[in-house]
């Protein structure tokens, strides 16, 4: 990863900034980030993880159901999570609850450029746990025509400035 791909590699000052649970109200939206995704990335990935041709030969991939390469789609998921790290605030984790839903209506290609949306569903301060919130966010990744790659719903717990 490059900064150019990374800003938040490049600019450590931003990783502080983070929305705790009191601030992550339904319907809050977060958006940005950047990625370029890469040929080599796409053939490496899928080597090791996904050795489908479509995946991991670019030739055979021209003949297959995409009409060229792809990314695979747990490759798209780990850019998903690197996108999120960008953002310029988000959640306060302490810890992923899981994911509902997720889709891949779109391939991933070599030099997409991505980035992601984050809009809030829910958040509720923990019972169990006042010093915490339960928070389910929308989470979409676009790539630069504006085309849906993934989306996904996802739960997770977020610290809380106080205890209730």
């Amino acid at each position: 990863m490059t900064d150019e791909t990374n800003a938040l590699a490049a600019d450590p000052e931003r990783w502080h900034l983070e929305d705790y649970a009191e601030a992550l109200a339904a319907g809050r939206r977060l958006e940005g980030g950047r990625y370029v995704v890469t040929e080599e990335e796409i053939l490496e990935f899928g080597r090791r993880f996904d050795p489908q041709p479509i995946h991991t030969d670019p030739v055979a991939a021209k003949e297959g159901p995409f009409g060229g390469l792809v990314a695979p789609g747990c490759l798209t998921f780990a850019i998903r999570n690197a996108l999120h790290n960008q953002l310029p605030v988000r959640p306060a984790l302490y810890a992923g609850l899981g994911l509902d839903q997720m889709l891949l209506p779109n391939p991933v290609r070599p030099g997409d450029v991505l980035g992601i949306r984050v809009e809030v569903i829910e958040a509720r301060r923990s019972k169990s746990r006042p010093e915490t919130g339960v928070v389910q966010t929308r989470q979409t990744v676009v790539n630069q025509d504006g085309e849906t790659v993934l989306t996904m719903d996802a739960k997770m717990i977020v610290r809380a400035r106080d205890a209730g």
